[in-house]
């Protein structure tokens, strides 16, 4: 019980603590203060507690698959969210540069209260599905403990490391974000693929002799990028298409106002020299 613990917080803490990092992360480079975390945190526990006291009614839904499909719109949901907040990168109007901030703000604490409320929800059920058991309370108790420590380091390890990178490569923080959105969109096609939704013939391979998906190191791929060891060909292609279309909004828009700026100190440059003119003839 102690390593499917330490595994279950690997599968659904430990994207949590990814995303709360990266997304802070973003936030603080913009002088956001961690306010909104904080509510989005209390909100999202709410959340949890109320999925899980509905799980059960939700499962039953479209014969017996509304769990799933609720699942898996909430991730299609935070992956569209993800592409919201990279488009406000960047703005450097200053009338637009309250309505930027405040994009960025609400759409981290959906982020957050989504993903927090779903993994959370998994979470709690696995609690109350052990701690009933006998003998199980100080196990499950001791890893808790190192589940916490665990992905806690691991938090605090990437936040460093971001702004270690940041010195070399400027979005890096928005690229990690951008992989973990489309790892999301691999969770949703994963759930459609249970519920036949999607096909779940034709594996394009399988790589759970190099890296098990349900072993710790495959949950640390999942958590950041998604990994999945027996892709289909739509999920392969869904994945690239979600990565190439974030990856070019996040550049594009970089790009073109990054252009702006240079016209307007170009510009600002241009009427400097001419007052510099006016006043030596005056």
């Amino acid at each position: 019980m102690l390593i499917n613990t330490i595994i279950l917080f690997f599968r659904d803490a430990l994207p949590i603590f990814v995303l709360s990092t990266i997304l802070l992360s973003i936030l603080q480079r913009k002088g956001i203060t961690h306010h909104w975390y904080y509510f989005a945190v209390l909100t999202s526990i709410g959340l949890s507690l109320v999925l899980l006291n509905t799980v059960g009614e939700l499962s039953h839904l479209l014969d017996d698959t509304g769990r799933e499909w609720f699942y898996a719109s909430c991730y299609i949901f935070c992956y569209a969210v993800s592409l919201l907040l990279l488009s406000q990168q960047d703005k450097l109007d200053s009338q637009n540069i309250v309505k930027s901030l405040t994009i960025l703000r609400l759409c981290a604490g959906v982020l957050v209260v989504t993903v927090m409320a779903l993994n959370g929800a998994n979470f709690l059920i696995y609690l109350t599905g052990f701690w009933s058991q006998n003998n199980a309370s100080d196990v499950l108790i001791t890893g808790v403990v190192l589940g916490i420590g665990i992905c806690v380091s691991i938090a605090v390890l990437l936040y460093f490391f971001m702004a270690f990178i940041d010195n070399y490569f400027r979005m890096f923080r928005e690229t990690m974000l951008i992989f973990f959105s489309a790892g999301l969109l691999m969770k949703a096609t994963n759930l459609l693929i249970q519920i036949d939704a999607f096909p779940s013939n034709n594996f394009l391979w399988d790589s759970n002799h190099v890296i098990l998906e349900d072993s710790e190191v495959g949950q640390l791929l999942t958590a950041f990028f998604g990994y999945d060891a027996t892709p289909t060909l739509l999920q392969l292609a869904l994945y690239i298409l979600a990565i190439v279309m974030a990856l070019s909004l996040l550049y594009v828009r970089t790009s073109f106002f990054s252009d702006i700026q240079n016209k307007r100190q170009n510009q600002n440059q241009i009427k400097n020299k001419k007052l510099a003119k006016h006043k030596e003839t005056v």
